[in-house]
């Protein structure tokens, strides 16, 4: 066996020792109920749940993060099998991809409803004309609403069937959404039923406003997709490198997958890379 065999077999070797190594500490510290590390654990599967309960999925925050888990596990073992280290870089988009895709749709939903908001005020507004009960207004609106509103208020109808108060059925709504705009509007018909206001009235006011809301949010959301578009497209640029080089030269990066030096640097450009994806999005995150 030449030298450079055995620095490439023992780099491997020290590789998956340090796989079973981080999964053997890792499971010993997820054991402790109180440990920090299975605490954030929980954490973050809540926020899965919630995510998947947002957008009316089947599947529950702990199964996806089980499966992130496996992924991450198998991807050093893919490595070795195949015998190319390229596939390493699958690990990242396995522990990060889901819980940001769960996010963006979710924030997809909630513009969607945003969108919808002045529209069910407006339809809410005629039905109370026509009937002077809240409940029956927002059953009947939520007739002539599409999806994702119709199902908000769905949910929220048949809480209010199975003994929940109207007013606290109309709080777990805009807890549920967490879009201020949303939140905003429910505190304002809230407010105008506890004090025998003239809700017909304020539910126009309020389309209006948000009308204009959406409008002045438009003009920001244009002004900075530019900077955005960029931040992605930074982001992206070195995996699609790494496979452009690796497409044209598959030894080229070898030395990178064979070296303590090499999987040092690999370290390195992560920690930067990772670095740099959340720096921009704190500069470009506009609180509107």
């Amino acid at each position: 066996m030449t030298a450079d065999t055995m620095t490439y077999v023992l780099g491997y070797l020290g590789l998956l020792l340090l796989v079973v190594g981080a999964a053997v500490t890792v499971t010993l510290l997820a054991a402790d109920p109180s440990s920090s590390l299975r605490l954030a654990w929980g954490r973050y599967e809540n926020e899965l749940e919630k995510l998947c309960r947002f957008l009316l999925l089947d599947r529950t925050g702990a199964s996806i993060g089980r499966l992130q888990l496996i992924g991450v596990g198998l991807t050093p073992v893919l490595a070795f099998v195949l015998d190319d280290f390229i596939y390493l870089l699958l690990a990242p988009p396995i522990a990060l991809a889901p819980y940001y895709v769960l996010k963006g749709k979710a924030a997809e939903r909630v513009q969607r409803l945003e969108g919808q908001l002045d529209s069910w005020l407006l339809l809410l507004s005629n039905a109370l004309k026509a009937t002077p009960s809240l409940g029956e207004a927002i059953a009947s609106s939520a007739k002539l609403m599409r999806p994702p509103m119709g199902e908000e208020l769905d949910l929220a109808l048949k809480e209010m069937k199975l003994g929940t108060p109207l007013d606290q059925a109309i709080l777990n709504m805009s807890t549920r959404v967490g879009s201020p705009a949303i939140s905003s509007a429910l505190a304002t018909i809230l407010v105008g039923r506890q004090t025998g206001g003239d809700l017909p009235k304020i539910m126009e006011e309020s389309a209006a406003t948000l009308r204009e809301m959406a409008r002045l949010e438009g003009v920001v959301r244009t002004k900075t997709a530019e900077g955005k578009t960029q931040a992605y497209v930074l982001g992206v640029i070195p995996f699609v490198l790494i496979g452009a080089i690796h497409m044209v030269d598959e030894h080229w990066l070898d030395p990178l997958g064979s070296s303590t030096l090499g999987f040092a640097i690999i370290s390195v450009a992560a920690v930067l890379w990772v670095t740099a994806i959340l720096l921009a999005r704190k500069i470009l995150a506009v609180d509107i």
